[in-house]
């Protein structure tokens, strides 16, 4: 009788031992589990964040072809030089590398604004995703209000290669690059990765053409001082730009972009006088760009002589940069010769015709 409860005994352990080692196993596998599972979401969301990262970096290679391009033109047109044999730096056959890095250094500047106003702030996170994805591209050390990451530096731009100007009348190009860093970044909780890319912005160019101006002019104004006025009949379908202020009466239109450098005494190279953002209307005076109405983009006014409101189908710019000319009679001829009119002999008067404005030529020059 013993011995058999002393058996029924020794079951009861094994079975008591036997159930706390399968619970063990149990638990240990349910612990394993759940660890897995939660392995297998850090994982997934590592590798979301990182996808998510990357295409950033690729929307943003696609807006830095695009619209950057586009930005980078516009500061380029008025920021070149026209006159020397180089359009950033200075030096004749070779420029001085420090003032290469120093006039892109504006560019890079200007550049620098306008790629924050298109990217700052941007989430180009696909749709019902609870990510936030961020697009940054530096071109200055600090971009949408942030400094570059850790250790990366941003060198100085530099001509990459190209001929000087001579004067010669013949076409060269050069070319300069603007080093960039784009930083590509995703979120999701607490899962962050980041894309960092550094590259050059290459651009080539040469003189800068007067000729893609519809109409150019350093003075508004006629040869005896009376000012010119853009009426009803006025159709300019290319880019119009003046250093000083434009005059408005009715409603003239322009196809191409409107530019004004609002300089009220304009010299060859730069503005002598104050600046003076806005424009005359008829029979209102001048307007300063702040005052206009509805707003700067679309002004109009309406007093004793009628609405004088003209169209911009390409928008306007009435703090357009100064666009200097060439500055002797040397670098006037080889610019009428690359990029305007250019007239071998005497000339008694010129009269651009007719009707709705076309691209012209500008400078122009008679020997």
């Amino acid at each position: 009788m013993q011995v058999r409860r002393r058996q029924a005994g020794v079951a009861l352990v094994l079975a008591l031992a036997t159930m706390v080692v399968i619970a063990g196993i149990a638990t240990l596998m349910f612990t394993r589990t759940v660890a897995e599972i939660r392995h297998s979401g850090d994982d997934q969301a590592i590798v979301e964040t990182l996808m998510l990262a990357r295409g950033a970096a690729n929307a943003g290679g696609s807006i830095l072809a695009g619209p950057v391009r586009d930005r980078l033109e516009e500061i380029v047109r008025v920021t070149a030089d026209t006159a020397r044999p180089w359009s950033y730096g200075s030096g004749t056959d070779t420029p001085d590398p420090v003032s290469v890095a120093q006039d892109l250094k504006q560019v890079a500047n200007r550049l620098q604004t306008a790629v924050d106003a298109l990217v700052c702030g941007l989430n180009p996170a696909p749709d019902g995703t609870r990510a936030q994805v961020s697009l940054r591209v530096h071109f200055t050390p600090t971009a949408c209000g942030q400094p570059l990451p850790g250790a990366v530096r941003l060198p100085d731009g530099r001509l990459v290669e190209g001929n000087p100007r001579t004067g010669g009348g013949e076409g060269v190009s050069q070319t300069y690059a603007l080093p960039f860093v784009m930083v590509a970044e995703a979120r999701i909780g607490p899962y962050r990765r980041n894309v960092v890319l550094q590259g050059e912005y290459r651009f080539v160019l040469g003189r800068s053409s007067f000729a893609r101006y519809a109409l150019f002019t350093n003075v508004h104004a006629l040869p005896n001082g009376t000012g010119v006025w853009f009426t009803s009949r006025t159709l300019f379908d290319g880019p119009v730009h003046t250093n000083q202020q434009f005059r408005f009466y009715r409603t003239p239109w322009f196809g191409g972009e409107v530019t004004s450098a609002g300089c009220t005494w304009p010299g060859y190279a730069g503005c002598s006088g104050k600046v003076r953002y806005g424009a005359y209307f008829y029979g209102a005076g001048f307007i300063r760009r702040g005052a206009m109405r509805p707003d700067a983009s679309r002004p109009s006014v309406t007093n004793w002589y009628g609405t004088h409101a003209p169209e911009f189908a390409a928008g306007v710019d009435w703090g357009a940069s100064f666009i200097p000319l060439p500055q002797n009679n040397f670098s006037q001829r080889s610019a009428a010769q690359e990029d305007g009119l250019y007239f071998g002999g005497e000339l008694a008067g010129f009269i651009p015709c007719c009707g709705r404005g076309r691209r012209g030529a500008v400078p122009v020059h008679s020997r």
